[in-house]
């Protein structure tokens, strides 16, 4: 009797010994996995963290010709996901039309830094002048859209003839001032329409909307440097003679001029 208690209580024991080995070996094992996906998390983590370091780099490489805080809008977008907000306006010149100048600039932007770095919006205003522009209150319009960046095409050309250069400059103060205390960190871009043929009054008033950029701390993108001289006869293939528009090689000539301000060719 003795000898079939002590068995039964040998058996009993030896399952309770795997029983506690197994639960311990299991408990091992798990610790042993979750050890290593742990370090595998930091691992991926820490590669993740590189890429978009380096991301960040190439972004601010290709930015190199921005003004700093435009760099400074840029990495911040990288950092919280949230694109630079960019708008283009102003008269016909900047045609909202796929092939006019402001989309081809937008789809080059798209291309190099990602879709997700600035979000672009184009206005188009036609047939205004600087004036008409005020009465209709565009620059409400902008503010609306809350821009970290403008590119503002002042509506020169429409205004040359029906009304001095004084009044047109006064106007874009009023637009630019009223933009500017509604979004004290917007960056303004400032930049003429197109040069049309054999034009007289015109270069000269463009000339005074470069000189009040300069004055005023305003940047100035003076794409006419990348036109033909607009006294020759080439300049007929970028601007049509009937209406003074951009051709298609003409917005893309301009387009061409500001790919290449916003994106820096890599050294």
């Amino acid at each position: 009797m003795v000898k079939k208690i002590v068995t039964i209580f040998m058996i009993i024991n030896s399952i309770i010994l795997i029983v506690i080995g197994h639960i311990y070996w299991k408990e091992k094992i798990h610790q042993s996995v979750e050890q290593a996906l742990s370090q595998n998390g930091s691992t991926a983590m820490q590669k993740e963290g590189k890429q978009q370091e380096e991301w960040k780099r190439q972004l601010l490489e290709y930015a190199s010709n921005l003004p700093e805080a435009v760099q400074q809008k840029i990495e911040t977008a990288v950092s919280s996901k949230q694109p630079v907000q960019f708008v283009i306006f102003g008269s016909e010149a900047t045609s909202a039309d796929p092939t006019g100048w402001p989309n081809l600039l937008k789809q080059s932007l798209d291309d190099t830094y990602g879709a997700d770095i600035f979000s672009i919006t184009i206005k188009e205003y036609k047939d205004m002048t600087t004036t008409e522009a005020i009465e209709e209150k565009i620059i409400e319009d902008v503010i609306a859209l809350k821009p970290d960046v403008i590119l503002f095409e002042p509506f020169i050309l429409n205004n040359n003839g029906a009304l001095p250069i004084e009044q047109t400059l006064e106007d874009i103060t009023k637009m630019l001032t009223e933009l500017q205390s509604s979004l004290s960190d917007v960056v303004v871009m400032l930049q003429p329409a197109h040069p049309i043929y054999r034009a007289i009054y015109y270069p000269r008033e463009v000339e005074q909307l470069k000189q009040y950029a300069e004055e005023n701390g305003y940047i100035y993108l003076d794409h006419w440097v990348g036109w033909p001289d607009y006294k020759s006869d080439e300049i007929k293939k970028y601007v049509t003679e009937d209406n003074n528009t951009p051709t298609e090689e003409g917005h893309r000539l301009w387009a061409d001029f500001l790919k290449n301000y916003f994106i820096a060719k890599k050294q």
